[in-house]
């Protein structure tokens, strides 16, 4: 068995969206939520937009009759952003309505920094008809501060996230500790803004993060409901179940799909830091 068939069985649940609502159910018992994403982006097809739509509007009706509690993710590029903005938004439309009939979360994750301002752009259209999407937003790009700041003048539901894309150190801070100290300041930020209606999730699996995130919590007096820790799916869940066993809110990232290879070797090739995580973590719960 390849490294690669180990990892995809470590940190993807399955080619099949039942197989993603069994590994939901799974961390629903542990007391975490989960956040379901059908694996592809970088569509230049119309019809693979398509495919990937109707594909999210079968899992959301699969989320609502196992009553799993989860909410899905997807990507800009999955739903068309490559081929253009009208086809990307008309799709995103599509999956945003049943979500929101259904009464489950969206989020609109980030890739590449090529298409951070496309998809900040369409975010601000959805969050205009729809209340229950929310935006990721990546610690290493230099440019989330300002890009937090705007969008934070308004109700926001955000995740953040370090980032781990291959970027330019002209738009991505290039070593750990200057993404670390970002991400703090991005935490300050929106706990600052917690009378505005601004509630944050925190994807990260550093302890010492997941330690100031507590700290500041606590001495900004922020309710444990009002913000959320996610890990992605195989890596450090142990720690995530003790977080929601100490009364925290907790998610985990729920990857699924036949284009599981490309997600893995990606992740791979992202920087070089992930191989030695993933590898250390291959034994690890």
């Amino acid at each position: 068995m390849g490294i690669l068939t180990i990892l995809a069985r470590r940190f993807v649940a399955g080619e099949t969206a039942e197989e993603a609502i069994d590994a939901a159910r799974k961390a629903n018992a542990n007391g975490t939520a989960s956040v379901l994403n059908y694996l592809g982006e970088d569509v230049t097809a119309p019809e693979d937009a398509r495919r990937a739509v109707q594909e999210y509007r079968r899992l959301l009706g699969l989320i609502h009759e196992h009553k799993v509690k989860a909410s899905i993710s997807l990507k800009a590029s999955q739903m068309g952003l490559l081929i253009s903005r009208e086809e990307c938004l008309l799709n995103i439309r599509r999956v945003a309505e049943e979500a929101a009939q259904l009464g489950i979360f969206l989020w609109v994750d980030l890739a590449g920094s090529d298409l951070t301002q496309n998809t900040l752009d369409l975010f601000e259209v959805l969050r205009q008809e729809f209340s229950n999407v929310g935006l990721c937003l990546q610690a290493y790009l230099v440019r989330t501060g300002g890009d937090l700041d705007r969008l934070m003048r308004r109700p926001l539901h955000v995740r953040l996230c370090k980032g781990a894309y291959q970027e330019p150190s002209t738009v991505a801070y290039a070593v750990k500790s200057a993404v670390d100290g970002n991400f703090r300041m991005l935490v300050q930020k929106v706990f600052d803004q917690r009378a505005t209606h601004v509630v944050p999730a925190f994807a990260t699996h550093d302890p010492a993060l997941i330690d100031f995130i507590i700290a500041a919590a606590a001495h900004k007096k922020v309710g444990t409901d009002r913000f959320e820790f996610q890990m992605l799916y195989g890596i450090r869940n142990h720690l995530l179940a003790g977080l929601a066993q100490r009364g925290f809110q907790t998610s985990v990232y729920i990857p699924y799909g036949s284009h599981w290879v490309p997600y893995v070797v990606r992740r791979l090739r992202e920087r070089k830091e992930n191989i030695y995580f993933l590898i250390r973590n291959v034994f690890r719960a």
